[in-house]
């Protein structure tokens, strides 16, 4: 694809980051231009008209090498400016670094734009909150999408209080909240970038140049290849390894909020999703299954554009916090052709917004609903619902949910009463067993509850409208605590696959040595079912049918 991009109506993110180094006048060529670029939202667009998405690669490094098979290319003033050609192989650092300047604020309120009164109620946020004591500002996330007569607008307006220098964000966010008795998060505003020289060195030249240098492959086509990337890490059972990458697009390497390198792939929206979808869906499941999981994924991709990393140099990270990327080599004939098909194929919501196109891999026949599992709002496209193949009787009984009194008889459905039961990827996704041995259990709960003892009974509290725990309490030989959320239950009790499950001491009541375990689906079972959209599509469904069970309210718009 190389770098060359078109400007077409913009996606663009109002952030509220009104300091000075952003808004200060500043040429083309100016160093001040080049981080404005870098730390906005603002959506450009690759010759073929596919949005161009900036990923963080690596951060943290002090050094790193970028090389390509028949050359690298490398701009220091971006595209249309000087170029250095000649050297395959680049090593960059950076000298003379200086951190970012963050400031934290306590989000007390979230306003959607485009709505009735939107301004009188960002007005009376503010009053509200001013009378209370505090200096509130107001904050737009997100973007609006505008090609071809299509305008699609995510913004929303958020109403944060009392900023205070990273990281302490966290911890005032926490004091709020129990005050006022309300949910709070954390808004990252950038006060002043990073600076610092970046240099390349190879073989036959140097080339310095403040805070930014792009990188792009001299033969259009060729991947540019990342040594030494670091992947792995952010749990106990996962080891941190280094690996030798290949990214499509080019890159660009710059300093990062913490002072060190940040190594960025600049990559068209379809590339990357051509190297995710295998990584979501098996390559050889029905075409319209992979072509529903390609909508989904796409939207969710765009969805996040300007809601998160707002004071980094970049869109989007490459980890389950954004979405997973190993760059280039992971595409499948088949997933790509599913790419190509839905061109431009995103999910909106009636009032224009692009759906949360959340998704798991089983739901295990009942999908939960999304403020059950997350701190959101309630979402009507997102609640949990039935997802029981025609003719199979025995799921009408749990139309309304699934609780306590019958989360037995639900666990007892055969696999061919649901859409996820039935695939040939099934096989210990929509039922499972597991038995926790009381010695290893009570090790993992003393880790997060000490005081706890010898854990004696597990009892769920609160189940959401799937079956799955939302709230279960832990007894032991010396306390009682209450573990809430349902990955936290999950990762509490060993890596379960859902929280969708019931649970029975083995031997004596009083005392067990085990609990046994039976389950169903496999992930948060919010949004799409991936095994039940593969489900849907054997059983004939098109895509466009798939989409509108998961995503019900939502409609396909076409956005390039």
């Amino acid at each position: 694809m190389g770098i060359a991009i078109r400007f077409a109506l913009a996606a663009v993110a109002l952030l509220g980051l009104s300091s000075v180094w952003l808004d200060a006048a500043a040429d083309e060529t100016s160093t001040g231009d080049k981080l404005r670029i870098l730390y906005s939202n603002r959506l450009t667009f690759t010759d073929a008209g596919t949005p161009l998405v900036t990923v963080e690669l690596v951060r943290g490094q002090s050094q790193v090498v970028i090389r390509a098979k028949h050359g690298v290319v490398v701009r220091p003033d971006g595209v249309g400016g000087s170029e250095i050609r000649g050297a395959a192989r680049w090593t960059v650092d950076r000298a003379e670094a200086q951190p970012a300047r963050v400031r934290e604020w306590t989000v007390v309120e979230r306003l959607r734009p485009g709505a009735e009164g939107h301004g009188a109620a960002v007005r009376a946020a503010i009053e509200r909150w001013t009378a209370r004591g505090h200096l509130p500002r107001g904050f737009e996330i997100g973007a609006v999408f505008g090609v071809a007569g299509e305008v699609i607008d995510s913004r929303e307006t958020l109403i944060a209080i009392d900023a205070v220098d990273a990281p302490g964000g966290s911890a005032r966010a926490s004091e709020l909240g129990r005050r006022y008795r309300i949910e709070t998060q954390v808004h990252r505003e950038l006060v002043s970038p990073p600076r610092g020289d970046i240099r390349a060195k190879s073989d036959v030249a140097v080339v310095k140049n403040p805070s930014v240098l792009w990188f792009e492959p001299a033969r259009p086509g060729d991947p540019l290849i990342l040594e030494d990337v670091v992947v792995g890490g952010g749990g106990s059972q996962l080891e941190t390894r280094r690996e030798t990458r290949r990214y499509h697009g080019s890159m660009y390497v710059t300093v990062g909020a913490d002072g060190a390198l940040t190594v960025v792939n600049a990559v068209s929206a379809d590339r990357l999703l051509a190297g995710l979808v295998p990584s979501e869906m098996y390559p050889d499941a029905p075409a319209d299954a992979l072509a529903a999981q390609t909508i989904a994924a796409r939207t969710d991709l765009l969805q996040k554009l300007g809601t998160r990393h707002l004071t980094d140099p970049y869109m989007l990270c490459s980890t389950q916090h954004c979405q997973v990327y190993s760059g280039a080599g992971r595409e499948h004939p088949r997933t790509n052709r599913a790419v190509e098909k839905t061109r431009g194929l995103v999910l909106a919501r009636p009032d224009g917004s692009l759906v949360d196109a959340r998704y798991s891999a089983a739901c295990g026949g009942h999908s939960e609903s999304a403020h059950r599992v997350w701190d959101l709002p309630a979402d009507p496209i997102l609640q949990g619902q039935l997802d029981a193949v025609p003719g199979a009787a025995r799921q009408r009984g749990f139309q309304d949910g699934i609780g306590a009194d019958d989360i037995d008889a639900f666990l007892a459905l055969p696999a061919s009463a649901a859409y996820c039961g039935n695939t040939r990827y099934s096989d210990g996704r929509y039922r499972w067993e597991r038995t926790l041995e009381v010695a290893e259990l009570s090790r993992r709960v003393a880790d997060k509850y000490p005081g706890v003892g010898r854990v004696l009974a597990l009892e769920p509290t609160e189940r959401g409208r799937s079956g799955r725990i939302l709230a279960l309490r832990i007894r032991g030989q010396r306390g009682t605590r209450v573990a809430r959320g349902e990955l936290h239950i999950r990762r509490l009790l060993g890596g379960l696959r859902s929280s969708a499950f019931s649970v029975k001491p083995v031997g004596d009541r009083a005392a067990p040595t085990a609990f046994a375990v039976t389950g169903a689906g496999f992930g948060h079972g919010v949004g799409m079912c991936q095994l039940g959209a593969i489900g849907r599509a054997d059983a004939g469904q098109e895509f466009s049918e798939i989409l509108r069970h998961y995503y019900p309210g939502s409609r396909l718009r076409r956005l390039y």
